[in-house]
């Protein structure tokens, strides 16, 4: 794959894009890329590769696909992005290849193939949820395995995609265990899974034995458990809610205590919906918490954490006032430690606070106003 830059990344856990858990399939992935860069396969008029990775929802398949896209292309945007439930619906079958000419939106092309076409077949095509698709999304994919490259119906064009990455990802055998199952039988389980049939109402079995046979990678992705759903939280709250704190109320919440994490992560725990509530519980017990605060702390200098009341409700913790020290036994390390990492992420977080303040006002680093000097007080 000459034509593709070198990233220099030797794991897609080495991007930027965050992953939680998930060692055994991120390591089945790294595999993958490593084989098909070996240019050992012979594969000549094939994808580049190809891969189904299976698991529940908000398991990190989608995020993957990113980092894929990332190690592989440099850049993690580079996705052709198709969900098979766009097939449900009139005329849905033509969604991801283009409707023949004559019918109603063939001057646009298919929604797939024209993206792959707008980025030069140097991309990750990612068809999600792809046992919802029709019979005719299936075989386009199967002539894309097959043969190397995807037709716009609409235009009668053959689009290349020798150079693409192919990744799908299913939902089916959810909930299963298939830690122990060999490559073999997994394949021969997806082939002989059905699923509701959308518009017959039976049941159907979307995955035929040959298109199975044909994907280079069939991949399972475990359901996530408290140490990761709890990494997640922590991730999403340090990157994004505690920066939209720090810009719209000039206050460094710096972070969750061992206990108000352990709370939240709970709450997502509870719910059927997985990872993907994550950010919802966050708006409920962060967001709503800090909106509907009684007296939000005055000394803006300071640096807070959130921490869980008595009554299990989250409040302000001021480590300048009540010390570092219950942070310290919370954590179970030295209070010099707490110390340090405290200081850290007080430091990021200011700065992170001051780059979204800058973006906002349109302020380069030379220049700056009273509104960004107002909240640079919070980086001392």
């Amino acid at each position: 794959m000459e034509t593709q830059p070198e990233t220099g990344m030797m794991s897609i856990a080495q991007t930027s894009v965050p992953l939680f858990g998930q060692k055994i399939a991120i390591q089945k992935i790294d595999k993958a890329i490593k084989r098909a860069r070996s240019g050992l396969l012979g594969k000549r008029n094939k994808p580049f590769a190809s891969m189904l990775l299976l698991g529940p929802s908000g398991v990190g398949k989608t995020e993957s696909a990113k980092a894929i896209a990332e190690m592989v292309f440099g850049d993690r945007s580079r996705i052709a992005r198709f969900n098979a439930n766009e097939c449900a619906g009139e005329g849905g079958q033509f969604k991801a290849f283009g409707p023949p000419r004559g019918y109603l939106g063939s001057d646009k092309g298919g929604l797939l193939t024209q993206q792959v076409k707008a980025l030069e077949g140097q991309c990750v095509i990612l068809v999600d949820e792809i046992e919802k698709g029709t019979q005719e999304l299936f075989d386009g994919l199967m002539t894309a395995l097959d043969e190397g490259y995807m037709e716009d119906a609409s235009f009668g064009e053959r689009i290349d995609v020798s150079e693409s990455i192919i990744v799908m990802t299913s939902n089916i055998l959810a909930g299963e265990d298939l830690s122990d199952l060999e490559d073999e039988d997994l394949r021969e389980r997806i082939a002989l899974s059905r699923v509701p049939n959308h518009k017959t109402g039976g049941e159907a079995s979307p995955f035929r034995m040959e298109f199975v046979g044909r994907i280079q990678e069939v991949i399972h992705f475990d359901a996530l458990d408290d140490v990761d759903i709890a990494g997640i939280i922590a991730h999403k709250y340090r990157n994004d809610t505690a920066v939209k704190i720090a810009v719209q109320y000039n206050l460094l919440i710096v972070d969750l205590s061992p206990i108000a994490l352990g709370f939240l992560t709970n709450k997502v725990g509870q719910t059927k919906f997985g990872v993907r509530y994550v950010d919802t519980i966050i708006n409920k017990y962060i967001v709503d918490g800090i909106i509907d605060y009684e007296e939000l702390p005055t000394e803006k200098s300071h640096t807070y954490i959130w921490d869980l009341s008595e009554d299990q409700k989250l409040i302000l913790l001021d480590l300048n006032t009540d010390g570092y020290d219950k942070l310290a036994k919370l954590r179970d390390e030295p209070e010099s430690e707490t110390i340090r990492k405290m200081k850290e992420l007080h430091i990021s977080l200011a700065k992170k606070a001051i780059k979204e303040l800058r973006k906002e006002y349109g302020i380069d680093q030379k220049n700056t106003n009273q509104k960004v000097l107002n909240h640079k007080m919070i980086v001392n």
